[in-house]
């Protein structure tokens, strides 16, 4: 524990303007969200390597190096206006010499960016040398500092989540993402906090908790004074013993 106070020193204080992105893993039929008037992207762990979809749905797209590019076509409506693709349309991306099977549903949002996870044996590898030669602690600073900016490697395995956390009465603690660094041993946990009818201040010891983790190496909390109704979020890192 008396590393994890230490880490627990860290707080942020940068302001955050990423938009938080899917990560779709291989071989599994994935549903996806994306623009319906935007320039979307889809990012490969490695080489891409090909782009499948049918352009009578009205789907377009190229690829280059790690990336592709997908947008749906806007039609002339002929009254001065436009229409934007509304049914949803199949894409097969091959990147680094495996399938990904995609369902990409247009939707009136800013551009996506899409990023495929890699196939687990390469992920292992990517990780560690992601972390190689890090002690503990900057590990822990490293994976916050990717989940302030919702910024991942593809190699991680990102799972959203809603799970409501029973930890005080003077904020509610929502679970809403985690994270796993698997070949590292590093699982991040991400919370959303919100005070109540009160001012509240919220501190990284108020996460020391087995409702939270058992195993938790360091809390970095955004905000820590709320006025009431106002949220923040908190990251927590912990060191996997065993697989859950």
């Amino acid at each position: 524990m008396k590393f994890a106070v230490t880490i627990l020193a860290f707080s942020l204080a940068l302001a955050m303007n990423a938009q938080a992105s899917d990560v779709i893993l291989p071989e599994v039929p994935t549903i996806a969200t994306v623009s319906s008037h935007d320039i979307n992207r889809i990012v490969c762990p490695g080489q891409m390597n090909d782009l499948i979809f049918s352009q009578e749905k009205g789907l377009v797209g190229h690829f280059s190096g790690n990336s592709a590019f997908i947008k749906f076509k806007i039609k002339d409506d002929g009254n001065g206006g436009y229409t934007y693709a509304t049914e949803p349309s199949e894409l097969y991306v091959v990147c680094d010499g495996v399938v990904y099977s995609l369902i990409v549903a247009p939707k009136d949002i800013p551009a996506v960016t899409l990023r495929l996870a890699s196939p687990k044996g390469k992920s292992f590898r990517k990780n560690i040398a992601h972390y190689k030669n890090l002690p503990l602690e900057k590990q822990a600073l490293r994976i916050i500092r990717e989940a302030y900016n919702d910024d991942y490697p593809t190699s991680y395995r990102i799972a959203r989540a809603s799970k409501e956390i029973p930890l005080s009465s003077a904020f509610s603690t929502k679970l809403v993402q985690a994270v796993d660094v698997d070949g590292v041993g590093l699982r991040l946990r991400k919370f959303r906090v919100t005070a109540g009818s009160r001012k509240v201040h919220v501190d990284e010891k108020d996460f020391l908790s087995s409702a939270i983790s058992d195993s938790i190496l360091a809390v970095a909390v955004e905000d820590h004074n709320l006025n009431p109704g106002e949220s923040t979020r908190v990251f927590v890192v912990e060191k996997k013993e065993v697989e859950k």
